[in-house]
């Protein structure tokens, strides 16, 4: 009789253990999303753009998703970003402007998702899904029609400021000039970015591309104004070697703008820089430079102006000291706060 109830219970403890076992694996799956076996059929192409990455953790889903996303678009993930990010920046600088208003583009930080690795494009929606192996799968997907309604819209704004920039832009070698050429350069090459997106999303869209040419022949217009200008350069600073290697600064600046530069301080405009150093001996050996610059226009009128001041220091050599100084002077030149703050004043010309 024991053996009977213990074959008796045997029986009921597989049979239950195979019921579990069924229920699990049907209930499993039922919860997995049916993008992650037949994408296709989930999100048909002639409707979206989608694609799915998987990996041992969400950031490595994402971004395996984000290089076949930046696939479809034939571009890279670091092509798509720095769009991205040069285009928020032409936004930040056009802040106060009278004249530019960007009403399409006007949520542009808040529809690009940073919270995720699928960064620089806008409509994306994305799906998680990690099975009971721990593997998980992202779909990143955009409507067509959607997202290529918002994209035609900001390329057909954009092209309008391109335009009225370009429209403004007289043919004289002038920063005014320049600036906005500069400026519609800038946003051409975000635009020419959107409309290879847009075409993706809606083909047709190829036929219907901005008329102002493209960014290249805008860039071309931009150098040619600027080789239109001479900027003369006049270094006024104690040692023969630092007015050499700051005059040589300042004219790499302008050189890779388009400028043309006479470093005999003739042109069209002038740029004055006095810069002198001053020893000091505390704590450590250290060295304060003072920088002050002026650009002055054909009539000598300062229109652009430029101070600074910092100290380097070294722990034992006042010539290292020096020379970390000079070099500080030589970079505020080249990409740091004069380079910075001078584009800054260029972009004053757009309001």
């Amino acid at each position: 009789m024991k053996i009977l109830n213990y074959t008796f219970f045997v029986k009921v403890k597989i049979l239950t253990t195979l019921l579990m076992f069924i229920i699990y694996t049907g209930s499993n799956a039922q919860t997995t999303p049916d993008w992650v076996n037949n994408l296709e059929r989930s999100y048909p192409n002639r409707e979206w753009v989608a694609v799915t990455g998987q990996g041992d953790s969400r950031y490595q889903a994402e971004s395996n998703a984000m290089n076949a996303l930046a696939r479809v678009y034939k571009t890279d993930v670091a092509g798509i970003t720095q769009a991205s990010q040069q285009f928020s920046q032409i936004i930040n600088n056009s802040l106060g402007s009278k004249n530019i208003n960007f009403e399409e583009s006007s949520n542009f930080f808040q529809e690009v998702d940073v919270s995720t690795n699928i960064k620089g494009l806008i409509g994306i929606q994305i799906d998680t899904f990690r099975d009971n192996r721990g593997t998980v799968y992202v779909c990143a997907r955009m409507n067509r029609k959607e997202s290529a309604s918002r994209y035609s819209g900001m390329v057909r704004e954009n092209a309008a400021i391109i335009n009225n920039l370009l429209a403004a832009a007289g043919t004289s070698g002038t920063f005014e000039n320049y600036a906005r050429l500069s400026f519609a350069n800038a946003l051409a090459q975000a635009t020419d970015n959107f409309q290879n997106i847009l075409e993706v999303l809606d083909s047709t869209a190829v036929n219907r591309r901005p008329a102002y040419g493209g960014a290249a022949s805008i860039k071309a217009k931009m150098l040619e104004c600027a080789s239109r200008i001479t900027i003369g350069i006049i270094i006024n600073t104690e040692q023969a070697v630092n007015r050499a290697l700051f005059t040589r600064a300042v004219g790499s600046f302008f050189k890779e703008r388009g400028f043309k530069t006479n470093e005999h301080g003739t042109g069209d405009y002038v740029l004055r820089a006095n810069i002198r150093f001053e020893d000091i001996f505390q704590n450590v050996i250290s060295c304060r430079y003072f920088l002050d610059a002026s650009l002055e226009n054909r009539n000598g009128v300062s229109i652009f102006s430029f101070t600074e001041d910092d100290r380097k220091a070294h722990r034992n050599s006042q010539p290292e000291a020096g020379r970390l100084a000079a070099r500080a002077v030589e970079i505020s030149f080249k990409e740091e706060k004069f380079a910075k703050e001078f584009d800054l004043w260029l972009n004053s010309f757009i309001e």
